[in-house]
């Protein structure tokens, strides 16, 4: 029990430490020293938890598909309109990125699907069942007449996570040039860019 214990503190320490390091500098430069000094653990102790850095990131990494899972089940069990519970889904998600975007972005980028390794298998389940809870909050929305009947569904799971994460690091990357531009605040620009989605894909 003191064991598992232990490794269960030492594991959330790393995870912590990097996840803090990494916002601050950048994954390329924090170094397994710099995440095994503010630790508190030697490197080779870490190593035991982590074999590399790739893992210690792609487990933070895991850690926000979580909450994407859960923000995708709540759209998908939410009371309210199709409409209502699409622009939660939405904003719940910006709230994340501009609270987080180094790992949220880090959601859409390429992760190992080395399945012998249980945080990938872990990685790729939490997809599948986001895959899953997105395509019955689209069924919902076929259900009240708010999407149309012959929309191919698993392909517009993608198309319509794919198109909410775009529109969102757009507004964040680009806000002085939508500002200039267009004279949109990023508020705006989000909602008239989900509006958009809404109205025409789906």
């Amino acid at each position: 029990m003191r064991k598992a214990l232990r490794i269960e503190i030492h594991t959330a320490s790393v995870l912590m430490a990097a996840e803090e390091l990494f916002e601050k500098k950048g994954y390329e430069a924090t170094s397994t020293d710099d995440i095994a000094k503010l630790t508190g653990i030697s490197k080779s102790t870490m190593y035991v938890y982590f074999k590399s850095k790739q893992i210690i990131w792609d487990s933070i990494v895991c850690k926000y598909m979580e909450m994407f899972l859960e923000d995708a089940r709540k759209a998908a069990d939410g009371k309210g309109s199709f409409e209502d519970r699409y622009y939660k889904l939405c904003f719940d998600i910006v709230e994340k990125f501009e609270a987080h975007p180094l790992f949220c972005k880090g959601t859409l980028g390429k992760i190992s699907v080395d399945m012998d390794q249980e945080l990938y298998k872990k990685i790729y389940d939490i997809g599948e069942q986001t895959n899953e809870e997105i395509a019955r909050f689209i069924r919902s929305g076929i259900e009240e007449g708010k999407v149309r009947k012959d929309i191919d569904i698993y392909p517009a799971v993608i198309m319509m996570w794919s198109s909410i994460s775009g529109i969102i690091t757009m507004a964040i990357d680009k806000e002085e040039y939508l500002k200039l531009r267009f004279n949109m605040t990023r508020e705006e620009y989000l909602n008239k860019a989900f509006k958009m989605l809404l109205e025409g894909a789906l």
